[in-house]
């Protein structure tokens, strides 16, 4: 029997986990986890409202997430988008301007100047080599041009990734439409090749054709992290709380991993999901140069600011907006947390989740707060009053795919090549979102050989 270890029990690790059962029903799987499993993913309550601190929905592009979320018996607790929540908003020149949902909306967003948009449909027939470096700022300013730049790629990377576009490599964001855009004649036939072969892969893997939405659930995604943790342990799967701190073989070349106070031996495979500081620091005495190449990944330090406003005074339509940094605000975007999913505050109570990026030891919790009621203030131009505020630091932050990842991506793989059996996972190698996670997590199980 394969015995296999995966340290990192955040929802990459417990993706992992359960897909891996799946394919081999018989391996022993342990998964260690030095704080709470979920990772960023911890749902909790605070004067009736439901906050999410880390990710606050489940993008569903395949349909692999509500297979998962039916296999694993929590689908009435499924909640979907409310449709109030439809709108998205980019702020340009102080004004909320609603942000183009589709393809075709590009033609026609007020976010872009005339002369832009007959550039974008003049740029679909052309073809476009792009050097594997070009940051996703300067990709989207040489074929569409610089409003598009600024008020496209700005406030996308700002809002998904808490980085600057310039800041972001195109290559490693999308890989596989990178490696289309080198061969196809034209970009569209590189666009239309890469959804073509993205939807056709997941329909056949699936058997169903995927209709993609945003979900959560009654009681948050923490019901989703409860329910993959309460299965697992049913099928045979052990969750050690413990911190891994080392790495070594013993002398059949089995693999050992140590906390402060225990060895967990025997370990035929070893699957990483943990941060790439806490990788490093692990191999740091089986492979010190390793060890180095992995502590160079930088992150942007995120930092979420909740706020409840009485809904008499102040309340907003849609799903909430994103800012450009030509707008030199101080916080990245805002989502209206009360208007995407039902029961998230009481009806007299108006919700916001606000991010706010750059190292939080630099500000307070009341002055982080503060930054967010005077930008809100600001930008719908009325002075506001929050009834509370709860202030969440993410540090080291998100992984940033800067210029040059994916050299370092390579590096480290050539490195772990030396070292049969381990594998490194997670956000800083298999993509930012929840949804990268599921899906890398299942193709990495059905392709894993015991």
């Amino acid at each position: 029997m394969v015995k296999i270890a995966i340290v990192g029990g955040g929802f990459s690790g417990l993706c992992h986990a359960w897909f891996m059962k799946k394919t081999l029903p018989d391996a022993g799987i342990t998964v260690f986890e030095a704080s709470n499993f979920g990772g960023q993913i911890a749902t909790t309550r605070h004067n009736d409202c439901l906050l999410e601190p880390g990710p606050d929905a489940y993008f569903d592009r395949t349909g692999l997430f509500l297979q998962m979320v039916a296999e694993l018996g929590i689908t009435d607790r499924l909640r979907t988008e409310e449709k109030k929540s439809a709108k998205r908003f980019v702020l340009k020149e102080g004004y909320l301007v609603k942000a183009p949902q589709s393809p075709w909306g590009v033609i026609f967003t007020p976010l872009l100047f005339f002369p832009e948009k007959i550039r974008l449909v003049l740029a679909l027939n052309k073809r476009f080599s792009v050097w594997p470096t070009i940051s996703l700022f300067d990709f989207v300013r040489n074929v569409l041009g610089a409003s598009a730049a600024e008020y496209l790629a700005s406030p996308f990377a700002r809002g998904i990734y808490g980085s600057e576009a310039e800041d972001l490599e195109f290559s490693s964001l999308f890989p596989q439409l990178f490696a289309k855009m080198q061969s196809a004649t034209k970009l569209r036939h590189a666009v239309k090749e890469y959804l073509r072969e993205r939807r056709e892969f997941w329909q056949k893997e699936l058997g169903i054709s995927a209709r993609p939405g945003i979900y959560n659930f009654s009681e948050g995604l923490i019901t989703l992290v409860d329910a993959l943790k309460q299965v697992l342990e049913q099928r045979g799967v052990h969750l050690v709380k413990d911190k891994i701190i080392r790495i070594s073989r013993d002398n059949s070349g089995a693999y050992l991993l140590a906390s402060k106070s225990k060895t967990y031996g025997n370990f035929g495979r070893v699957i990483f999901c943990c941060g790439a500081p806490d990788a490093a620091a692990i191999f740091r005495e089986l492979d010190k140069e390793l060890s180095q190449q992995l502590s160079e990944l930088k992150h942007s330090p995120m930092n979420v600011i909740y706020t409840a406003w009485d809904a008499k005074d102040f309340s907003a339509s849609g799903y909430g907006f994103l800012v450009p940094r030509r707008e030199q605000y101080p916080i990245l975007g805002t989502i209206f947390a009360s208007n995407v999913f039902s029961g998230r505050a009481p009806e007299n109570v108006f919700l916001t989740k606000t991010m706010v990026s750059g190292d939080s030891e630099l500000f307070t919790e009341e002055e982080l707060a503060s930054l967010v009621v005077e930008s809100l203030s600001r930008i719908f131009r009325r002075k506001l009053q929050p009834l509370w505020s709860r202030v969440f630091r993410h540090r080291p932050g998100i992984p940033r795919y800067a210029p040059g990842y994916g050299e370092w991506k390579q590096q480290i793989a050539d490195r772990l090549a030396q070292h049969p059996g381990l594998f490194l996972r997670g956000w800083a190698f298999t993509g930012i979102g929840l949804a990268d996670q599921a899906e890398s997590a299942y193709i990495f199980a059905k392709s894993f050989v015991p």
